[in-house]
């Protein structure tokens, strides 16, 4: 296809796994041209434009949405993906625009923004960062909406096109974006087609909760070997045999000490907070007990307030050894 009949594609919000899933799509995506990239703090995105032609950075976000026909979003949280497309859509117009949420929300901020965008000619795709889908390439000209995004794997599966995708949007927004998943920038997709947007951020949380469960599990049977005397080169062998790929990576980065050791980690404690802060709304608001998340968030917390926000997700290791009479480090 000519390259002027490719679309023009932005990147807003340039975190670990956003910046690493921006670099596979300018890579390895059909777009018209640079990618234009967009950050809270404009020196990532000045720093992300010198390291390659490949990307082009911007400082005015309306300048950034009205040159775009695919804008993609990576926030931090909730506040920011709300004020984000708000300031869009006061600063110009985005009839006919597709934007593409890679951001983990709240299924009830998903919907507010799938409600919204459309009323001014635009859509919404949600794929909150962890899954998605893909096809054929046109620029977007009519109002389509939204897609909400999940991404699961994490930044090391994400730097390696390893991920899982999970798209939810209506079946043409799907097919604009399709072309920039399988191969691209991920693994695999599940489609959610005209499904409403939260549901991708409802498999998010969920699917999230049972990736915090699992690290849960292997911290505590981690102490338990420890204090009962078993090697914990006995219990790798175990998880490697029975529970490959991700978990028997958790357990050998619990072994490595590198969840006190490194000084800025990929997955900041922060986020498990924010998203356990939200699943437990959504039990509570629907009378589900869960006592695993209970744990998760107990842990979750007990490291932010000892170590800070930017501590490591995988440091709840150290407040469980702690629990257990033992030192937090390893």
């Amino acid at each position: 296809m000519p390259s002027d009949k490719l679309p023009r594609v932005a990147w807003l919000g340039l975190g670990n796994i956003g910046l690493a899933v921006c670099k596979n799509l300018a890579k390895y995506g059909p777009t018209n041209g640079p990618v234009t990239v967009w950050n809270r703090t404009h020196q990532k995105a000045a720093d992300l434009a010198a390291e390659s032609d490949a990307f082009v950075a911007a400082t005015d976000l309306a300048d950034v949405v009205s040159s775009s026909d695919i804008i993609c979003l990576c926030l931090v949280d909730d506040a920011a993906v709300a004020q984000v497309l708000d300031d869009a859509i006061r600063a110009t117009s985005v009839k006919g625009k597709l934007f593409v949420d890679f951001s983990t929300v709240h299924p009830d901020t998903a919907a507010a923004q799938a409600d919204k965008l459309p009323r001014h000619g635009a859509e919404y795709l949600a794929s909150p960062s962890e899954y998605k889908g893909r096809h054929t390439t046109t620029t977007m000209n009519v109002a389509d909406g939204l897609l909400q995004n999940t991404v699961f794997g994490g930044v090391p599966l994400a730097v390696d096109r390893l991920i899982t995708l999970v798209l939810a949007g209506s079946a043409q927004a799907i097919e604009q974006f399709t072309p920039f998943t399988d191969g691209v920038i991920c693994k695999s997709t599940i489609l959610l087609v005209d499904e409403p947007c939260e549901q991708a951020s409802l498999l998010k949380l969920i699917g999230n909760f049972i990736r915090f469960s699992t690290i849960e599990v292997l911290c505590e049977a981690s102490v338990l070997s420890e204090k009962l005397g078993m090697g914990q080169e006995t219990l790798s062998k175990f998880v490697e045999a029975l529970i490959p790929g991700p978990a028997a990576g958790q357990l050998r980065m619990l072994n490595s000490g590198s969840y006190h050791s490194e000084k800025k980690p990929m997955i900041p404690i922060s986020m498990a907070v924010k998203e356990n802060n939200h699943l437990n709304d959504l039990a509570q608001r629907n009378g589900v007990k869960l006592k695993t998340l209970e744990t998760v968030t107990h842990h979750t917390n007990s490291v932010t307030a000892k170590r800070g926000a930017d501590a490591n997700l995988l440091a709840i290791y150290g407040s469980i050894r702690e629990d257990s009479g033992l030192p937090f480090e390893n």
